[in-house]
C-alpha cells in the first residue's frame, strides 16, 4: 500500500502542505515500512489545472490514498476517476500523519472541501472561536486559527490541543493515548466510546480499501485518465475546444468530442467547462 501526504519540505520531518494541488512537495510513502519518496511539485505554478494534474500525477505513482489538508472540486473528481481516496484536514507533522493514519483516525472525504482555485492565493483560515466560517490568510499562517484551549474539562487531554493547533481531533486519537483498562471495572464511557467510533472508522476503511482492490483490479494501477464528455450537459459554447493544447476536442454539431488519442488529461477543458460537462475517467 501507498499514500501521499502534501509536504511542505522532502522529508518526513517537514509539516503537511494544507494545500493539494499548489502543495511544495509530495511525500510518497509505505505507511508500514515508513519508505518514501520525495517528488516536488511540477505543478504549483500552473496558472490552472493544478489540482487536476496532481491528482494524475498521484494515479500514475499507483498511489492508493492521499492525505492533505484542502481538496478541491477538480481533484476530487479525477481522484473518484481513478480510484484514489482522500483524506482532507490533515495537518501537523508528516510523521504524525502517518501516526493517525495507521491508527484509523482519519475518515475517507465524500466530498471536497474547499472551492476551486483554493490555494492560489492565501490559505484558508477556519476561525473556530467565531462559528468555522471561512477567512483568508496569509501563507505560513496557522490554518487553524487561535483554538478552543486544552482539554474538555478535568478529563484530561484527549480533546484538547488538536482543535487549538489546527490538528483537528488528532490529539485523542493518537495510538499512545487509548485507554489503558485493568481487572478493575471502569466508568469511563467516553473512553469506551471513543474505542468504538475508532472501530467503526477502521471498519469503513477496510470497506473502502477492498472498493479500490476490486477498482484497481479492473481498471489496473496507474491507468492513463482521458477527459470525457457528457453529452446532455454539452451546450456547444466550445470553451473547451480553444483551451485545447493538443486539438484533441472537435464537435460533432452542437457537442463535444475529444479524440483520446490525443488527451493529455491537462484538465484545461475540464477547468474552462461552465457547465461541468467534462470529467476525467480512465482510458
Amino acid at each position: 500500500m501507498k499514500i501521499a501526504i502534501t509536504a511542505t519540505g522532502p522529508d518526513l520531518d517537514s509539516g503537511v502542505d494544507p494545500r493539494f494541488g499548489r502543495c511544495a512537495y509530495f511525500l510518497i510513502i509505505d505507511p508500514e515500512t515508513l519508505e518514501y519518496e520525495s517528488i516536488e511539485n511540477p505543478n504549483i505554478s500552473l496558472g490552472g489545472g493544478a489540482g487536476i494534474q496532481s491528482a494524475q500525477l498521484m494515479a500514475q505513482k499507483a498511489v492508493d490514498t492521499v492525505l492533505t489538508g484542502n481538496c478541491g472540486p477538480n481533484a476530487f473528481r479525477t481522484f473518484e476517476a481513478a480510484g484514489i481516496q482522500v483524506i482532507t484536514g490533515v495537518s501537523g507533522s508528516i510523521q504524525e500523519a502517518v501516526n493517525q493514519f495507521n491508527s484509523g483516525a482519519y475518515p475517507n472525504a465524500t466530498s471536497p472541501n474547499v472551492t476551486d482555485h483554493f490555494g492560489m492565493g492565501g490559505t484558508l483560515r477556519y476561525s473556530l472561536s467565531s462559528g468555522g466560517g471561512p477567512q483568508a490568510a496569509s501563507p505560513g499562517s496557522n490554518a487553524a486559527g487561535g483554538g478552543m484551549g486544552r482539554g474538555m474539562g478535568g478529563g484530561g487531554r484527549g480533546m484538547g490541543r488538536g482543535m487549538g493547533r489546527g490538528r483537528g481531533m488528532s490529539g485523542g486519537m493518537q495510538s499512545d493515548s487509548f485507554p489503558t483498562y485493568s481487572g478493575e471495572r471502569q466508568n469511563d464511557s467516553g473512553g469506551i466510546d471513543a474505542l468504538k467510533e475508532q472501530v467503526k472508522v477502521m471498519e469503513e476503511r477496510i470497506a473502502s480499501l477492498k472498493e479500490q482492490i476490486q477498482h484497481r483490479e479492473e481498471r489496473g494501477k496507474g491507468s492513463r485518465l482521458i477527459a470525457h464528455v457528457i453529452p446532455e450537459r454539452c451546450t456547444g459554447c466550445r470553451f473547451c475546444q480553444d483551451v485545447c493544447p493538443t486539438g484533441a476536442v472537435s464537435f460533432i454539431g452542437s457537442v463535444a468530442r475529444i479524440d483520446d488519442a490525443n488527451c493529455t488529461a491537462c484538465g484545461r477543458c475540464v477547468e474552462a467547462c461552465p457547465q461541468e460537462a467534462i470529467v476525467l475517467r480512465t482510458a
